[in-house]
């Protein structure tokens, strides 16, 4: 029998796997998409974001783990090799009113206890950053933002996963979950089965649906955000040499200019709700107001080296903006890591962490 069977291979799931299988050589990790990493994880912004963008008031869970995953990227990075982008970002405030907004971000840093930034100058701004808009007021250096290539650690994890025992399979969809004494069985879509003590359920957007095989009574649901993004090729290299953020909304970071570690530059995201996982394409007006965001902040946009346009979705909640992690009241083995959306690439190899311990104290 397995001892632990992990359900989405994403970034986090791969994470999971890596962890557990410390724990355990009998470890199971199940992708229902042909390969790991083809939904979330690469439709993203592959960002692993500083801890000043992640304050508690976004969710306690999410700003305690962001801030621990940005600090084990710091060390991943190196141990494996993973291609990133590590100069840092810039925080711009555009006007008055965004400089009253900086200044709130920083006691709010200040007060969870973990603000590195530097504060910048109009004048420091534009000589590290020529593009911006000469309207900049101030703005803050961020020198823990980084890009990296998300399907790179996804996959990395899962060499190391693999490397002490665990199992993954791919093409390989969960449609069913009975309850036996001390453990589960796994149905699968072509009449496979799979048993195991431990479940954790991290199937992203599928997260409630997987819930919904084994409990009576699910206690989230899975709220669909899409976010759109331009991607400019890597002869627009150089336009911009830092991530740059705009002052964030209460609802989300806003629209991005986030050079990748392979030299193209993502333009991003938008975030509007939908109904239905079938919505998630660009939709012109999409377009257009990330054109609107970009150009408030930044000058001689290279729209022509644009080569293509992707749509995510992120997994949200509707009760909740921040991480469902813990286990199902109703069978308390059955492990739920739900809402996953941003920062949880950069939350990753901490949420893991976090189920890991979660798992040796109740054992």
């Amino acid at each position: 029998m397995n001892q632990f069977t992990i359900i989405g291979g994403g970034v986090v799931g791969a994470c999971l796997a890596r962890e557990l299988s410390v724990l355990s050589d009998r470890v199971v990790l199940i992708e229902k998409e042909e390969a790991p990493a083809k939904v979330q994880t690469v439709h993203n912004s592959a960002l692993v974001h500083s801890p000043m963008m992640v304050p508690s008031k976004k969710g306690a869970l999410k700003a305690r783990l962001a801030r621990r995953g940005n600090r084990m990227y710091q060390g991943l990075a190196s141990d494996w090799s993973i291609p990133v982008f590590t100069d840092g970002g810039l925080l711009l405030a555009m006007n008055d009113r965004e400089e009253a907004l900086l200044e709130t971000m920083i006691t709010e840093a200040e007060n969870d206890g973990d603000a590195v930034y530097e504060r910048m100058t109009r004048k420091a701004i534009l000589k590290a950053e020529p593009n911006v808009n000469r309207d900049v007021k101030s703005g803050l250096f961020l020198p823990e933002a980084i890009s990296a290539d998300t399907a790179f650690i996804t996959n990395r994890a899962i060499e190391e996963a693999k490397s002490r025992g665990a199992k993954i399979y791919t093409g390989t969809e969960v449609t069913d979950i009975d309850v036996q004494s001390e453990s589960f069985i796994l149905h699968t879509a072509s009449g496979g089965k799979i048993e195991t003590r431990w479940v954790i359920n991290a199937a992203g957007i599928g997260a409630a649906g997987i819930a919904g095989l084994i409990e009576e009574q699910v206690t989230y649901e899975n709220r669909f955000v899409k976010g759109d993004y331009l991607v400019l090729d890597q002869d627009a290299a150089g336009w911009a040499s830092h991530i740059l953020y705009p002052i964030p909304t209460l609802e989300t970071k806003g629209i991005l200019v986030i050079p990748q570690p392979d030299g193209t530059t993502r333009l991003g995201p938008t975030a509007v709700e939908i109904t239905s996982k079938d919505e998630a394409c660009m939709r012109d007006e999409d377009e257009a107001l990330i054109r609107q965001e970009i150009e408030r902040m930044m000058t001689n946009v290279p729209y022509h080296r644009v080569f293509r346009h992707y749509t995510g979705i992120r997994s949200s909640l509707k009760e909740s903006d921040d991480f469902y992690i813990k286990p199902s009241r109703e069978h308390p083995q059955f492990f739920h890591v739900a809402g996953i959306d941003s920062p949880g690439v950069t939350a990753a190899p901490a949420i893991a962490e976090y189920v890991a311990e979660q798992i040796r104290m109740s054992s």
